[in-house]
């Protein structure tokens, strides 16, 4: 109802009665319909009252007397709003009654949204500090081998940069060389001796350690290893020299070379360093009893040498632990914890995605992870609502990596025989913490290559007693037992994979040391092979084997 229409209603009411009215309908504060209804109700009341008045002023007197008995404007616009909405269609009460819980619900969620945003983390804990002190060992400075290997990696980096065709064959195995490629690198070997001498001079030092700065703001996930990759080249210039030797028959000198690197590795895996650390100490270990298991199968050594180098080996793995450590681990999932949720207010604390983003916008702390991602996958309500906070977090983080010190503690075989599924154990305690889902590592595969180095080390000594007692006695042994019984072996290696000896046979011609493998199901010493027949290295089916050399 336009002004035109209510002065054409209210005209031919006194004053004070069109006052009443406008300012009952102003106070009902109602929809524009049902006020437009109201005051033709009104207007008609009046006028159905005053019909009978003579004069104007009988008209005013008696309206002011209708108003009197009507009341307060305010609360006669009150009763007739309730008044119409009792009137009102039921369809039409449940809409208004979904629009208001509507309007309240998107009010909140505004709200809830502005809170969320507004929250930052705070960083309470310096973990690269504790890092430092967890790593290091009470040793004098001197004692530490580290220095030694940094300024050998550094002296080689710079000569790769030096000698381009050297850097291409940098990271091949010594046979897989040309016969063009191999006076490349023995002239570089002769020439870079030095660089190997502090490698061998470090490796002879009884601890490792890297020192890494940074403060409460930095966090242990932005902190490179780039060392480790001078390292690898530094490993691999080694196992070069090896094999050059032995081809020129210098075994002593060969096997010097090989010791080195297997000690280089046992560096990197001692004590409680990251994944990433003791996977690359691992992999020298294997690459020093692989170049070692090649020489022997490629050569003929005099049992003499072959005791010394048996001797050698059991002292440097005597007493090694295998077993993998989370510690170090455990500190990057804390730290990022405590930088990917709020400050703990009401609700212990919330994801903050400021920082979460980074993983997936092309920082360069974070190129592989793609939390953010994944995170937006599961949905926007997982993230706002119903993702653990901080503390929940923390708490599941606690029992997957005290999980995980069990686990490390048993061999494949144990769980095997316990009927432990690791991947669903694992996937249980972190199901739905997207954080947890996307930042812990590959834990149990990283258990189980610690226990394959176990195997693939441990299988070295029967291998060179074996070969020994070839020489000496005319035949290969009958069983391992036979290699104890005689002095040539002071215990078989248990299989991790089996929990029993490790496995052996006797061929026409030739002998097989293998271990169950992953499947933990003895295959007779028959491995996994792919379609060009070649053995396939540490498969998932088949057993593993470790002699003969291919």
């Amino acid at each position: 109802m336009d002004d035109k229409e209510k002065d054409k209603l209210l005209e031919n009411l006194p004053a004070c009665a069109a006052e009443y009215i406008t300012l009952v309908i102003k106070k009902m504060r109602y929809r524009k319909k049902v006020r437009a209804d109201v005051m033709s109700e009104l207007a008609a009341h009046f006028e159905d009252e005053l019909r009978d008045c003579k004069t104007d002023e009988e008209k005013e007197q008696k309206a002011q007397r209708l108003i009197e008995n009507f009341g307060d404007p305010k609360l006669l616009a009150i009763l007739m709003r309730r008044a119409k909405k009792r009137c009102r269609p039921l369809w039409r009460t449940i809409a208004a009654r979904t629009f208001q819980a509507a309007g309240v619900l998107i009010l909140c969620l505004t709200l809830y949204t502005a809170w969320f945003l507004s929250g930052k983390p705070r960083v309470t804990i310096n973990y690269v500090d504790q890092f430092n002190r967890m790593v290091r060992p009470t040793a004098d400075e001197s004692l530490n081998a580290a220095p030694l290997y940094d300024e050998a990696a550094k002296r080689y980096e710079k000569n790769l940069q030096d000698c381009n065709e050297l850097a291409k064959l940098s990271g091949k195995k010594f046979h897989k060389l040309t016969d063009e490629q191999k006076p490349t690198v023995e002239k570089w070997l002769a020439d870079n001796k030095e660089i190997l001498d502090v490698v061998v001079a470090g490796s002879n030092k009884p601890y490792f350690w890297q020192t890494f700065n940074g403060d409460e703001n930095t966090d242990l996930m932005s902190i490179l290893m780039p060392f480790l990759g001078n390292y690898r080249h530094l490993a691999y210039a080694l196992h070069w020299r090896a094999q050059s030797n032995a081809e020129k028959g210098n075994f002593k000198d060969a096997f010097d070379d090989i010791k080195t690197v297997y000690r280089v590795g046992r560096h990197l895996t001692a004590d409680k360093g990251t994944f990433v650390e003791q996977l690359v100490g691992m992999a020298f270990k294997a690459l020093s009893v692989g170049t070692l298991r090649d020489i022997l199968g490629h050569n003929r050594i005099d049992s003499v040498t072959l005791a010394a180098i048996q001797n050698d080996f059991e002292q440097l793995i005597a007493n090694n632990d295998f077993t993998v450590s989370i510690e170090a681990e455990k500190l990057f999932v804390y730290d990022e914890a405590q930088r990917c949720f709020t400050d703990d207010r009401f609700g212990g604390g919330h994801l903050y995605l400021k920082k979460v983003a980074e993983f997936s916008l092309g920082e360069p702390n974070y190129p592989n992870l793609r939390l953010f991602e994944t995170l937006m996958n599961k949905g926007p309500v997982r993230i706002l609502f119903t993702h653990p906070n901080k503390q929940q977090t923390m708490e599941t983080a606690d029992r997957y990596y005290t999980f995980f010190e069990k686990i490390a503690h048993k061999t494949p075989a144990q769980v095997k025989a316990e009927g432990i599924i690791i991947d669903e154990q694992e996937m249980k305690i972190v199901k739905g913490n997207v954080l947890l889902e996307t930042l812990v590592p590959a834990t149990r595969k990283v258990i189980e290559i610690g226990y394959r180095n176990k195997v693939d080390v441990e299988s070295t000594l029967p291998l060179i007693a074996i070969l020994r007692y070839k020489q000496d006695v005319g035949d290969y042994p009958e069983n391992l037992d036979k290699l104890v019984e005689t002095g040539y072996l002071k215990k078989i290696p248990i299989d991790p994979f089996s929990d029993k000896p490790l496995g052996y046979k006797k061929t026409s011609d030739n002998f097989i040391i293998y271990s169950f493998g992953e499947n933990c199901q003895d295959d007779d010493g028959q491995p996994d092979r792919d379609k060009e027949g070649k053995i396939i290295p540490f498969p998932d089916k088949g057993d593993w084997i470790f002699w003969p050399v291919e």
